[in-house]
């Protein structure tokens, strides 16, 4: 029987997220508990979270906030047996509240480039697009329907956040009219109830984001019927 891979695309953590409600460690414990291989923390990039740091105009410092949740919960993913992976989910509000979940990013990456999240999506598509993989979180959520196909590589089709109405059918409808989107799916976990609720299954093992992006690139996963 060939061996299958379930990781979680889309989780945050209370260290790092300010809407997030358990610690990293904790989300790694649930995530083992629910037989999970993996998870990528995707935890809040954007001006209001920057902003309200006391150390916001010492980039190195707030990188060094921004990771805490993620080391939090690869500390306890490596002694359980977990892979937690770094990803981001970043939003240009320089243009609009559109999210943007970002996989193939490092630690050095972030430091290497300070306020990122204060470009444009183009600008942002044109300097990193061949890097890092860029994927539009729950593009029509709460009634949205600003999306530019043209600034990302994909598009989270299923969100299942339980408390927005994220509107799937347009979703899989954008994705009919760009086939070449990646079609993604995560839990866009925040607390208990959000845990594991949705996946990824990967044919190959992944064990940090770049392995990941580049999983996602040969199309070596699916989605959920």
């Amino acid at each position: 029987m060939v061996k299958l891979y379930k990781i979680d695309a889309h989780t945050h953590t209370a260290e790092t997220s300010q809407c997030g409600f358990l610690p990293g460690a904790i989300i790694a414990e649930r995530y083992f508990a629910k037989e999970y291989d993996g998870i990528v923390i995707t935890d809040h990039l954007h001006e209001e979270y920057i902003s309200a740091l006391a150390c916001k105009e010492d980039w190195d410092a707030c990188v060094d906030h921004f990771l805490r949740g993620y080391k939090s919960a690869k500390e306890h993913g490596d002694d359980i047996g977990l892979n937690v992976m770094l990803g981001a989910e970043i939003r240009f509000e320089t243009t609009n509240l559109n999210d943007y979940l970002l996989y193939g990013i490092d630690e050095g990456f972030l430091r290497r480039n300070p306020y990122l999240h204060r470009l444009d999506p183009w600008e942002f598509f044109r300097r990193f697009s061949d890097d890092i993989l860029i994927i539009q979180a729950h593009p029509f959520r709460n009634g949205n329907e600003t999306v530019f196909p043209e600034c990302v590589h994909g598009i989270e089709v299923f969100n299942s956040n339980p408390r927005h109405e994220n509107h799937t059918e347009k979703a899989m409808a954008l994705c009919e009219s760009y086939p070449e989107l990646y079609r993604f799916s995560g839990s866009d976990a925040h607390r208990d109830g959000d845990i594991g609720i949705e996946y990824m299954m990967f044919r190959e093992p992944v064990s940090d984001s770049h392995a990941f992006h580049a999983a996602v690139k040969r199309q070596h996963y699916f989605l959920r019927e």
